[in-house]
């Protein structure tokens, strides 16, 4: 074989390996799980966009946020709660919320799957992978992040996401201000 063949294979290689190690790398990102989050809506597949929501920690938090708001507004029951030991008490209906609010967070990847993303839902995301790197605004952390997403009509959309032992990510938490905005605006509840 002659050398200048010898070079093309080599750089054939490489470039190969190189869009390996790319590729492997896009995948472990929270954009590349969402942009597969946001496929599955779109193919209006939701049991392939539930495996991209931990449903029960999203749950478990939007709870603490309900409770957190309920309290705040109904002074006399904060009162109650405090002289049982609010803490305590707050972890009990917190727990005893959980499968209603994970009742309504499957209802919600349901209807989002029905309408491929473009029926009216609590939650828009940019569909495609390029969309998903351009738009989503990532901070992140050693096995988490926290994406912040700006819809025209809807406003800013931020949630955690955290990494899974097969690199995937899931969202496992929205932020409480927009838990509590979509409480007031009677979509969550």
């Amino acid at each position: 074989m002659s050398s200048r063949a010898l070079r093309g294979l080599l750089a054939a290689a490489t470039l190969v390996l190189v869009a390996l190690l790319v590729w492997y790398y896009l995948m472990g990102t929270p954009q590349y799980s969402l942009s597969r989050f946001a496929g599955a809506i779109n193919a209006h597949d939701a049991a392939a966009a539930e495996r991209f929501v931990d449903v029960d920690r999203v749950a478990l938090a939007a709870s603490d946020v309900i409770i957190a708001e309920y309290l705040r507004s109904n002074a006399k029951t904060a009162h109650a709660l405090e002289a049982l030991g609010q803490g305590a008490a707050r972890s009990v209906v917190g727990q005893a919320m959980k499968p209603m609010v994970a009742a309504r967070v499957r209802s919600e990847i349901r209807k989002m799957a029905e309408t491929g993303g473009r029926g009216p839902g609590v939650l828009v995301l940019p569909a495609g992978m390029v969309v998903a790197f351009r738009e989503l605004a990532v901070e992140r952390n050693a096995s988490d992040a926290w994406l912040t997403y700006t819809d025209p009509r809807r406003g800013q959309t931020m949630f955690r996401m955290s990494q899974q032992p097969d690199r995937s990510w899931k969202i496992t938490e929205f932020d409480p201000d927009w838990v509590r905005r979509h409480l007031k605006d009677g979509s969550a509840g």
